[in-house]
C-alpha cells in the first residue's frame, strides 16, 4: 500500500503538467515538485482531520490515499481527454526533455549528482533509522499517536516530542501505516534532497542561462557533507530546507513572470515549511519581503497580493493552528520552549557580526599536524572578537565556541570546502556580470543566513540549521564560479567537492555503507600517526566503529554496543508477559528504540511519573505491568495505589514490576 504514495504523486504530476505547465519550458521538473508539495498538504491536513475523530489507523489512511488517488485519475482522463493525449506520449515529452537537460547539464555532472543520490538512497532506504534525536523525539511519536488513534499531545518525559513542530513525522505516521514498516522513514529527507536540486536547477536557469553554471550549482548543492549525511537520516532540516527554497523560487518566478501558479504554490509551502521548522521563518523573511514589495508597488497586483496574504494566513493557521493550541495548553506558548542556549542577544547590535562570524568558523576547522591550522583559526576569530569588543564566548550568544576537525555524524559534520567557496564567492560576485534577478537574489540569500544569525546562536550542532543557507546560495556559487573565464576551474572545483564528499556517503557513524570499524582500526590510526593529527578514538567516541548496514542486524543498527542489553530487557519483559509498559524516561532517552525492541501486537506504552507540565496528560487509570525507568527509584516505588519492586538493571536501566 505505500505505493498509493508515489501513484499519487506520478498522477498529480501529469494532472499539473496538463492543466499547467504542458508546452512550457521546465514542465516536468515543475510539476512533479507542484505535485509532491500538493502530496504533502494532503498529508497535513488528512492527519489533523482524521486526529479530530480519532481515526489514525492504517484502515482510515489507506481508505484515504485509495480515494485521493482515485479522483486524480479520474481528473486525469478527463484532463487527458481534453487535450487528446495519453499516459504514454506525456511519458515520452517527459523523456525528451530529461534527456536534453542531462545533455545540459553535462557528464560530468550526472556522474556526481547521480552517485551522491544513489549512494543515500541506498542508505536510507536499507539502514534502520538510528538518529539520535530521531529516537528521542521525531519518531518516538508515532508510537503514541497511533496507540491513541490521534495526534493529541500525551504525558512525555522528552518535552521536545511534544513542543517541536510535527510535520515531517507527519509524513512518517502515514508512510508506517500504509507499509507497516520503518524502511521509508528516511525516504522523506532524500526525497526533499532531490527536489531541492530540482529547484536549484529551475533557479539557475531563471537567474542565468549558462550550462556551466547549472552544472556547478548542481554540483556544489550535492557534494554538501551535511545534507549527505542527513539525507540518510528522518530529522527534518532537510524537508524544511525543501519548503524554504520553494518559497523562494515561487517569488522569484512570479516577480520575474507573473504567474497565478507561483502564487496558489507558495501560501501551502509557506504554512508546510512553519509545520516543520521554526529556522523556516527566518530564511524565507527576505524572500516574503521581496515578494510582497513587487507586488504593493504595482497597483494591478494589489488584489493578488490580497488574496495571497489572505491564503497564506488561512494555510498557515489551518495547519499549524491545532498543534500551537495544543502545545499553548500545556506550556502557556504555542511554540513551546525554547533554550537560551539557541536564542541570541538581539540586545547587543554587535552580537550579529560575533554571532555571523562564529557560524560562519563553526565550518572552517580541518585536521592538521598537531592541529596548528585550527589553533590559527581560533586565533583570528579571538582577535575579530577582540576588535569588535565582544568576549568570543560572551553570554548570550550560544556555546562555548569550538572548532571542528573532521566529523562524520549528521549532527555535527561540518562544510570545508562549501563554505570557502561562499566566502570567496563575495569578492568574486563584484567582478561577475549578473542580471538584475540574479542580484536580488544574491542579496536575499546572504541576507536570510545574516537573519538567522541574529536570532540564533552559535551552536556546536548549528551545522544542520545551515543546510537552508547552503541549497540558498547553490545558485549563486553555480553563477559566480560558471562565470570565470578559465571553464577547467568549475570542472576542478567539482571534482575536488565530489571526491571530498563521497566519504560522508559511505562512512557515515550513525549507519555507513562501508564498515567504519575497518576504518578506524586499520585505516585512520596510519594517518593520525603519521600526519601527526593528534585525533583520540577512544570509549568517549560513542558507537564510533560500526560494521556495515549492509550486514548489520536492525537491533545492532539502533542499539550499538548496547544491543546485549537490549536483547536482555526484552526478554524479561516478555518472560513476565508485560502488555501494558510505562516509561520513566530522562529528557535525552532514545524512546524509540526502547519501542523498537519491546513492540509487539497488544503491547501498550505509556509515560510515567512525568516531571514536566505535561504530567496532567498522564491516564490516571494507567496500571503498567511493568515499569522501564532510566531514573533510578529506589528498590520499592508507588504508582497508581500500586507497589512496585525494582527487579531487573543494566547500565543505567532499571525495570520495576508490581507486587501483587
Amino acid at each position: 500500500m505505500i505505493l498509493l504514495i508515489p501513484l499519487a504523486i506520478w498522477l498529480g504530476t501529469a494532472n499539473c503538467f496538463l492543466a499547467f505547465y504542458k508546452g512550457s519550458p521546465q514542465a516536468f521538473r515543475r510539476s512533479i515538485l507542484a505535485a509532491g508539495i500538493a502530496s504533502l498538504f494532503f498529508v497535513a491536513g488528512l492527519t489533523e482531520l482524521l486526529s479530530v475523530v480519532n481515526l489514525i489507523n492504517a484502515v482510515a489512511i489507506k481508505i484515504a490515499w485509495a480515494i485521493l488517488n482515485i479522483g486524480l485519475f479520474f481528473i486525469f482522463r478527463w484532463l487527458s481527454n481534453k487535450e487528446n493525449v495519453s499516459m504514454l506520449s506525456i511519458s515520452k515529452v517527459w523523456l525528451s526533455s530529461a534527456r536534453a537537460f542531462f545533455r545540459g547539464t553535462g557528464v560530468l555532472t550526472n556522474v556526481i549528482v547521480f552517485s551522491i543520490l544513489g549512494l543515500t538512497c541506498l542508505v536510507a532506504v536499507v539502514a534502520t533509522p538510528n538518529n539520535m534525536d530521531s529516537m528521542a523525539y521525531h519518531l518516538s511519536r508515532l508510537g503514541y499517536w497511533i496507540q491513541h488513534g490521534n495526534v493529541e499531545h500525551y504525558a512525555s518525559h522528552i518535552v521536545r516530542s511534544i513542543s517541536f513542530s510535527p510535520f515531517s513525522e507527519y509524513v512518517h505516521l502515514h508512510t508506517f501505516l500504509l507499509s507497516n514498516s520503518d524502511r521509508a522513514f528516511q525516504l522523506l529527507q532524500w526525497s526533499c534532497f532531490a527536489g531541492i536540486l530540482m529547484y536549484i536547477s529551475l533557479l539557475t536557469e531563471l537567474l542565468s542561462g549558462s550550462r556551466t553554471a547549472l552544472g556547478m550549482a548542481l554540483s556544489f548543492a550535492v557534494t554538501v557533507p551535511i545534507v549527505i549525511l542527513e539525507s540518510m537520516t528522518t530529522q527534518n532540516d532537510i524537508v524544511v530546507a525543501f519548503f524554504v527554497v520553494a518559497c523562494a523560487f515561487y517569488a522569484v518566478d512570479y516577480v520575474k513572470q507573473p504567474g497565478r501558479i507561483s502564487l496558489l504554490l507558495l501560501a501551502p509551502a509557506a504554512a508546510l515549511g512553519m509545520m516543520t521548522k521554526g529556522t523556516f521563518i527566518f530564511y524565507t523573511l527576505p524572500f516574503a519581503v521581496y515578494v510582497f514589495i513587487f507586488m504593493i508597488t504595482k497597483p494591478l497586483q494589489r488584489r493578488a497580493l490580497f488574496m495571497l496574504v489572505c491564503g497564506s494566513l488561512v494555510l498557515v493557521l489551518l495547519l499549524n493552528g491545532p498543534f500551537w493550541y495544543r502545545t499553548y495548553l500545556i506550556f502557556d506558548s504555542p511554540i513551546g520552549t525554547m533554550t537560551n542556549g539557541n536564542k541570541n542577544d538581539i540586545s547587543n547590535p554587535g552580537n550579529l557580526l560575533s554571532s555571523t562570524a562564529k557560524h560562519v568558523f563553526l565550518h572552517l576547522g580541518f585536521v592538521s599536524p598537531g592541529d596548528q591550522y585550527n589553533q590559527f583559526m581560533v586565533k583570528v576569530l579571538d582577535g575579530f572578537h577582540q576588535m569588535i569588543g565582544i568576549p568570543l564566548n560572551s553570554p548570550g550568544t550560544g556555546m562555548e565556541f569550538k572548532m571542528n576537525k573532521l566529523n562524520f555524524n549528521e549532527d555535527f559534520a561540518h562544510n570545508f570546502f562549501a563554505m570557502w567557496l561562499v566566502i570567496f564567492s563575495l569578492p568574486l560576485m563584484f567582478f561577475t556580470k549578473l542580471s538584475k534577478t540574479a542580484r536580488w537574489y544574491n542579496l536575499m540569500a546572504f541576507a536570510s543566513f545574516l537573519i538567522f544569525c541574529f536570532f540564533i546562536g552559535y551552536q556546536i550542532y548549528g551545522s544542520r540549521l545551515h543546510i537552508t543557507f547552503f541549497m540558498l546560495v547553490a545558485p549563486v556559487i553555480g553563477i559566480i564560479y560558471g562565470s570565470l573565464s578559465t571553464p577547467a576551474i568549475p570542472s576542478l572545483i567539482s571534482i575536488v567537492l565530489w571526491l571530498a564528499a563521497l566519504p560522508f556517503a559511505v562512512l557515515s557513524t550513525s549507519h555507513p555503507l562501508l564498515s567504519t570499524k575497518w576504518f578506524f582500526e586499520e585505516v585512520f590510526p596510519k594517518v593520525n600517526s603519521g600526519l601527526n593529527l593528534n585525533i583520540h578514538i577512544g570509549k568517549g567516541n560513542m558507537n564510533l566503529k560500526q560494521p556495515s548496514i549492509l550486514f548489520a542486524a536492525p537491533t545492532k543498527i539502533v542499539w550499538g554496543d548496547y544491543q546485549e542489553q537490549a536483547l536482555n530487557m526484552r526478554a524479561y519483559v516478555d518472560s513476565i508477559g508485560a502488555k501494558k509498559i510505562g516509561f520513566d524516561f530522562i529528557e535525552s532517552s532514545l524512546d524509540y528504540a526502547y519501542q523498537y525492541v519491546l513492540r509487539k501486537p497488544g503491547r501498550h506504552f505509556e509515560h510515567v511519573m512525568v516531571r514536566n507540565p505535561s504530567q496532567f496528560l498522564e491516564h490516571k487509570t494507567f496500571n503498567p505491568d511493568c515499569i522501564i525507568a532510566e531514573h533510578d527509584e529506589g528498590n520499592h516505588l508507588h504508582y497508581h495505589g500500586r507497589h512496585y519492586v525494582k527487579e531487573w538493571s543494566a547500565n543505567g536501566t532499571f525495570i520495576y514490576v508490581p507486587v501483587n
